[in-house]
């Protein structure tokens, strides 16, 4: 023991071969895509519906929150259920149900105890099919609702992402970050019921199930509990965002007597569904993710910019995003954004080492193999490949295209993508900070 440097990590152990199973996809009659996957691993089973045209980006401009108003009302009551008895019958199956709604889509989620998936895929279609939206939950709703938004514009991080959604999107929808509070004050009873009856339809959505069932059983179950859904949403989907900013350079979000400032910086990059999209993602982990990332080492280790520090793409289903994020003393402001900048620099203009490619191929496939672990967590992989129209047999390849990555196309995406001059720089803090770097 005596001869053990601490300071050395351990070699790593050799990766052993997991194959992930391969879901089955059919169609019900009624339109919906059913995705399933059994694993018996534990006695649940995994629900995850999703409604493409659903979202805050298909508000009207004159409703704008409505969609997630509708979604996390849809467990408030039907007639048969109030929401105690609708989360009480949940609970009692050994699970919950939910509905939360994103910029895109909305979700409904749940879960149960094995046994218990035929009256699970009951109370999943009266939640579905029948809410009333009782004016007492809408009422409680707005008012907590309210009170969210409000905390919500006290948080650096809350501002910093509003105003920065404004420079990436400009007029798109997928600006759209949080409800307008007019719209708020107005909607009642009967404007959920509307944005219920023309969006939760039935064609061009998706049903995910994962865990432990019978597939056949399944089918039988879901075809009698939904075969009254019913109808398509009579409306295209959103045109994508144009490819780049709609607004570049340094906006400041005034913080007065903050002594503190919250950074994002980044610009629109293409779709998961891109050829050299996952070269890029590659690029962006080796930049910011994770206490080993270069921006960790650098803006927050070595020169002490930051106390936190990170590099990201965030999804929709045409564009994607990247996003540098860092939590700064004012005074080093300037400082940790000059340096995220240089990593970026240094990562568009040096190939990446081999060693530093393999400690981010592992760290990658690493945290592939833990979200395997769960069956929600499965569920939330698969539930990509439908938000963002990928093969289904993506997360089975995933290791092998990870491997297949070279120096050159990690590069190559970075020099393509990351161009600094294309950024949007938002800083929430002091009033001086209103000029930007000199």
């Amino acid at each position: 023991m005596s001869g053990l440097n601490r300071a050395v990590p351990p070699p790593d152990a050799p990766m052993r071969p997991s194959e992930l199973p391969l879901p089955d996809a059919t169609t019900l009659p009624n339109g919906v895509r059913l995705i399933t996957l059994p694993d018996r691993r534990a006695p649940v089973v995994e629900f995850r519906l999703i409604l493409p045209y659903a979202g805050r980006a298909y508000d009207t401009s004159d409703w704008i929150g409505l969609s997630g108003a509708t979604a996390r009302l849809l467990t408030a009551g039907t007639p048969t259920r109030a929401s105690f008895d609708i989360a009480d019958e949940a609970d009692r199956y050994g699970g919950y149900v939910s509905v939360s709604a994103s910029t895109e889509t909305a979700t409904l989620s749940a879960r149960c105890l094995a046994p218990y998936t035929e009256p699970m895929t009951r109370l999943i279609a009266d939640v579905l099919l029948n809410p009333t939206f009782p004016a007492d939950e809408v009422e409680i709703d707005r008012a907590n609702t309210l009170q969210r938004l409000r905390l919500q514009r006290s948080q650096p991080a809350f501002l910093a992402e509003e105003r920065f959604r404004i420079a990436l999107f400009g007029d798109h929808p997928y600006r759209r970050l949080v409800p307008d509070e007019e719209a708020l004050q107005r909607w009642q009873s009967e404007h959920l019921q509307a944005f219920h009856a023309t969006r939760y339809r039935p064609h061009g959505a998706t049903l995910l199930v994962v865990g432990d069932f019978e597939p056949e059983a399944l089918l039988n179950w879901l075809n009698a509990a939904l075969g009254a859904w019913q109808g398509a949403v009579e409306q295209d989907p959103l045109p994508a965002p144009v490819m780049q900013n709609a607004e570049v350079g340094w906006f400041l979000v005034e913080r007065p007597s903050s002594v503190q400032s919250h950074l994002m910086l980044g610009t629109l990059c293409p779709p998961r569904t891109a050829p050299d999209s996952l070269a890029l993602q590659f690029a962006v982990s080796i930049l910011g993710a994770g206490a080993s990332s270069r921006l960790f080492l650098t803006v927050r280790e070595q020169y002490g910019y930051a106390y936190s520090v990170g590099a990201h793409l965030d999804y929709y289903l045409c564009v994607s995003a990247f996003v540098a994020e860092a939590q700064t003393a004012t005074e080093n402001t300037h400082d940790a954004i000059r340096q995220v900048r240089a990593e970026i620099e240094r990562l568009i203009q040096e190939p990446v080492p081999p060693q530093e490619m393999d400690a981010t191929r592992n760290y990658l496939i690493g945290r592939h193999m833990i979200s395997r672990l769960t069956l929600g967590s499965l569920a939330g992989l698969y539930k990509q490949t439908v938000l963002y129209n990928l093969p289904l047999d993506y997360w089975r390849r995933y290791p092998d295209l990870l491997d297949a990555l070279t120096p050159q196309e990690v590069q190559s995406a970075a020099a393509q993508y990351l161009q600094t001059e294309r950024f949007a720089t938002v800083v929430v803090g002091e009033p001086s900070l209103a000029e930007p770097i000199p």
